[in-house]
């Protein structure tokens, strides 16, 4: 082989890769899943969150429980009071804990916006951000030098603000851009405009 038959080879090989994002179509638009790994730090702090929010709920029913200090009234009161601060810190730790790790974005054709989620373990989703179609300045590929692929960004109105979309290959994120753009030129059949 030559130096331009394993050149092209390589090039090809790059290219056939499996695409690290996911575009799901539906009926009001499409889903596109980045495949971008979470971060080492948001499950740590969600692993941590579930620990110690499993140790506050079993403080909170352990004095609730425990039967012989319910013979005093005042100090009734009182552990009923720690035991209800104990459950809200549990509730709130095992909230995060069970939220989800990676970040999706709704593209919806039918309201005009595009909307940055995390979908939570249990299918439940939570709104970052919501942008019109009309705030969105542009969108581009960037390229990660540390990876060497290529991010699909939206610029946020023309400010220096990106909303990061999907990572992969830059022959693979050419057809997202592509469906990006021409559905952000288009404006909703249902709405005028959309929210910014």
């Amino acid at each position: 082989m030559t130096q331009t038959d394993i050149s092209m080879w390589q090039e090809q090989e790059r290219l056939a890769r499996p695409t690290s994002f996911e575009v799901e179509d539906t009926f009001w638009g499409y889903i596109v899943r980045s495949g971008q790994r979470p971060p080492l730090g948001v499950v740590v702090s969600q692993v941590v969150s579930f620990f110690f929010g499993a140790c506050f709920l079993t403080a909170a029913v352990g004095m609730l429980i425990v039967p012989t200090l319910m013979l005093d009234a005042e100090l009734a009161v009182l552990r009923l009071g720690v035991a209800t601060v104990f459950a809200a810190f549990a509730i709130y730790l095992l909230w995060f804990a069970s939220r989800g790790t990676r970040t999706e974005l709704n593209v919806d054709n039918s309201l005009g916006e595009i909307r940055e989620v995390i979908r939570n373990r249990a299918g439940g989703q939570t709104d970052i951000g919501v942008y019109g179609f009309d705030a969105i300045g542009g969108i581009f590929l960037e390229l990660d030098e540390d990876t060497g692929h290529s991010n699909l960004v939206l610029r946020y109105r023309n400010t220096a603000r990106t909303i990061h979309v999907a990572e992969g290959t830059e022959a693979q994120l050419i057809g997202l851009r592509d469906r990006l753009a021409l559905d952000l030129m288009v404006q909703p059949q249902t709405l005028t405009g959309g929210r910014g």
